[in-house]
């Protein structure tokens, strides 16, 4: 099994050429910025590092970000942000899903990097049945009729041999959103739909959701390209999505103590497998 090292961040600016950061349970807390991150980012901007926010959330707008970044103290562009909301379009050009009439469940920016995608956005139980569903966030929704309508047509349209593409930029299942409180992502519902049409139909390619985000390949292949390198370390706090992610990209990782993660200490990760395991263990962002 690996063992992480603990490190410190001034040792990964000196050893990385490019430095991606998780947002939230890393940089935030989901309220307010965490110990030492409004520092970080002050020294890395003053030091032209070459950093980026490598995030899951596909629910706001990147300008939106770039706000709540400011308004807990932490100056970052959005040409630092790389979100699996601005992944959506890349998806639908290399599916020629332009037009495809589509169901965005999460607030109007998901819907908005959806059109901007090329799609024509139709209602759940409207006069024309989506042919793609991006499931944007986890709310707000009447979850229990929700999913039965959506299980209702992905099984219909499986029959029918047009099944729905169900596409899911935002792979957490779980998180932070504020000092010990926690949220169910849009995956723990995505996931209640696999299993049920799995169920029902059993394992098929297109009854799985595309998933975008962390730990799958496309963040990071854009992310990489956005960097400029392979030099690379990932800074995260969920050991599936941020770990994971950057282990089976070939790039290194790093877990804070601040987020979903409690292993804090080296003896803390003896029994965890190698895929989910750090290369280093960030204590403090400063």
């Amino acid at each position: 099994m690996a063992t992480p090292t603990t490190t410190t961040a001034s040792s990964l600016i000196e050893r990385y050429d490019g430095l991606f950061f998780d947002s939230f349970g890393v940089l935030v807390d989901g309220v307010d910025a965490l110990p030492g991150a409004a520092e970080l980012v002050s020294r890395m901007n003053g030091d032209d590092v070459n950093y980026f926010i490598v995030t899951n959330d596909a629910s706001v707008s990147l300008e939106s970000r770039v706000m709540t970044f400011a308004a807990n103290g932490l100056d970052i562009p959005k040409e630092r942000i790389i979100n699996s909301g601005s992944l959506i379009a890349g998806y639908f050009s290399e599916n020629d899903l332009q037009c495809a009439p589509t169901l965005v469940l999460g607030p109007q920016d998901v819907k908005d990097y959806t059109t901007a995608a090329g799609a024509t956005l139709v209602n759940l139980g409207g006069d024309v049945e989506p042919d793609v569903v991006v499931l944007g966030h986890s709310g707000p929704h009447d979850w229990e009729s929700t999913l039965e309508k959506l299980l209702t047509l992905f099984s219909r349209r499986f029959q029918e041999k047009h099944p729905v593409r169900l596409v899911l930029p935002n792979p957490d299942f779980i998180y932070p959103n504020g000092p010990g409180v926690f949220g169910f992502g849009a995956a723990a519902f995505v996931n209640l739909l696999e299993q049920a049409m799995k169920r029902l139909h059993g394992s098929h390619e297109s009854l799985i959701a595309v998933k975008l985000g962390k730990p799958y390949s496309p963040i990071f292949t854009a992310a990489v390209e956005r960097a400029g390198t392979n030099n690379v370390v990932m800074i995260g706090d969920q050991l599936e999505t941020d770990i994971t992610g950057a282990n089976n990209a070939g790039i290194d990782s790093a877990v804070v103590t601040t987020g979903i993660n409690r292993r804090s200490t080296p003896d803390e990760f003896e029994h965890v497998t190698d895929m989910l395991t750090p290369r280093y263990i960030l204590a403090s962002l400063v």
